[in-house]
């Protein structure tokens, strides 16, 4: 059986640039994906998709798109999901990586093998790699509350909603305060008889766009104009008040975090429509029996449908946690990418930040390349890193700044984690061209 270089889990937008940087480097790779096409969670369909009829990107063009890979001119400046899977349907045969995947394969097992690993999949088919990479992503396996369990009306997890069809005629009650549960909550008012929407706390809504730009941009223009931190997110705060986009003026509960601690809710919508009555705000569900739900405080609704925009969970089962627990351990791997246990395993894309993912995955991915070439040279700055990795220092990545919530435990500051995942890098680079060069690499500690 030929072993190839490297085994990516996962054609998805993380899948997709991994490879992309692969081939680039002259790797030999093979993507595994358990569906038929390349596109991950932006599949319009299928078991992989978690699209529904209204989505679109909450992150803008600019800043969601691969820059050496620009997204079509006439694309507006938050595309529709359809528009993005084919532009990353577009990338992917761009760069031939169809030609380099094993489509409709589901990996059933995989454990470490003669310093690579051995893969099994659903089919009783086998596979062999030296290094493998993991970007099956954070929305593996969908978290429902156990609290749900005592529902007797039609109850559906987001991750099965599809259209605003699904609430014509009915009374219709949301749970979840992130980005998904905003968007389904507006949903709902174009067909349902009643719309309800419970979130546990306050939270800070941005509009998608202020001054007429994608509200990222802007964002990220008027932080340049601010000698301290403090002082540019009062002027935000201001800013999205006058805007319209202040929760406690809807006579919603002040959020308990500042506004930078919190993944941003990005929906121009939902206030309006709270505004409107369109939407009943309620706090967090208290009791629910059989369709009649009682909320925190004390107020009782009668329902026909709960849609549960509660999250997910990493799923990676695959791995058998006896040989690495990644349920625990992912938070704390270096640059959220490389375990202490194995200098075989890397993960991609598991991780949040208030950002587009283009950038991103390009930055992670051509780590992975460099990482993997250091790997197979020897050379002393993958030395260094996976000493770094051993030690399990955790490396300030603005892990402090956020939430300590389970919906925030793989969030990363935007620009310190670019900030450390390229200079890490660089040096790996740079030992590598000065060994082709033939000069030898002065040894260096790898600190960002």
């Amino acid at each position: 059986m030929t072993r190839k270089s490297v085994g990516i889990i996962g054609g998805g937008a993380s899948g997709i640039g991994v490879a992309r940087q692969l081939k680039q480097a002259g790797i030999d790779f093979e993507i595994i994906e358990a569906t038929s096409k390349l596109g991950g969670n932006w599949q319009p369909a299928g078991p992989a998709s978690k699209m529904y009829e209204s989505a679109h990107l909450i992150s803008s063009k600019k800043n969601t798109q691969f820059t050496d890979h620009p997204m079509p001119q006439d694309y507006p400046a938050y595309p529709r999901h359809s528009l993005f899977f084919r532009y990353l349907t577009e990338l992917a045969e761009a760069n031939d990586l169809q030609e380099h995947t094993r489509f409709d394969t589901r990996v059933r097992e995989m454990t470490p093998d003669r310093g690579g690993w051995h893969l099994v999949f659903d089919d009783g088919s086998t596979a062999d790699y030296d290094v493998v990479v993991l970007c099956n992503g954070l929305l593996g396996r969908p978290i429902t509350p156990k609290i749900a369990e005592a529902v007797t009306c039609e109850s559906i997890h987001a991750v099965e909603y599809k259209s605003a069809t699904t609430f014509a005629g009915k009374r219709v009650l949301v749970v979840g305060g992130g980005n998904s549960g905003c968007d389904i909550a507006v949903d709902a008012t174009k067909t349902a008889d009643a719309v309800f929407h419970s979130t546990r706390r306050g939270y800070h809504y941005m509009p998608k766009f202020i001054d007429g730009r994608p509200t990222q941009e802007w964002l990220m223009d008027e932080s340049s104009k601010f000698k301290d931190a403090a002082s540019y997110w009062e002027h935000v705060e201001t800013t999205f008040k006058m805007a319209g986009f202040r929760g406690e003026d809807f006579g919603l509960p002040a959020p308990d975090h500042p506004i930078e601690a919190c993944h941003p809710i990005m929906n121009s919508q939902i206030l309006f429509h709270i505004g409107h009555g369109d939407i009943d705000p309620k706090p967090d569900i208290e009791e629910i029996e059989r369709d009649t739900v009682t909320f925190a405080d004390g107020t009782k609704e009668r329902v026909d449908l709960i849609v549960w925009a509660t999250g997910y969970r990493v799923d990676i089962s695959f791995l058998d946690r006896k040989i690495y627990d990644w349920d625990s351990k992912l938070p704390e791997t270096f640059l959220r990418m490389v375990p202490a246990e194995f200098d075989n395993l890397l993960f991609v894309g598991y991780l949040n930040s208030p950002s587009g993912i283009g950038n991103l995955v390009n930055t992670m991915a051509r780590f992975v390349a460099s990482y993997v070439i250091g790997r197979q040279q020897g050379s002393e700055a993958f030395r260094v890193v996976r000493q770094i990795a051993q030690a399990h220092e955790r490396l300030d990545l603005g892990q402090g700044r956020f939430m300590q919530t389970d919906r925030h435990r793989h969030e990363v500051d935007l620009w310190k984690f670019l900030r450390s995942v390229n200079f890490v890098t660089a040096k790996l680079a740079s030992e590598r061209h000065a060994t082709q060069d033939n000069r030898l690499a002065e040894p260096t500690r790898l600190r960002a």
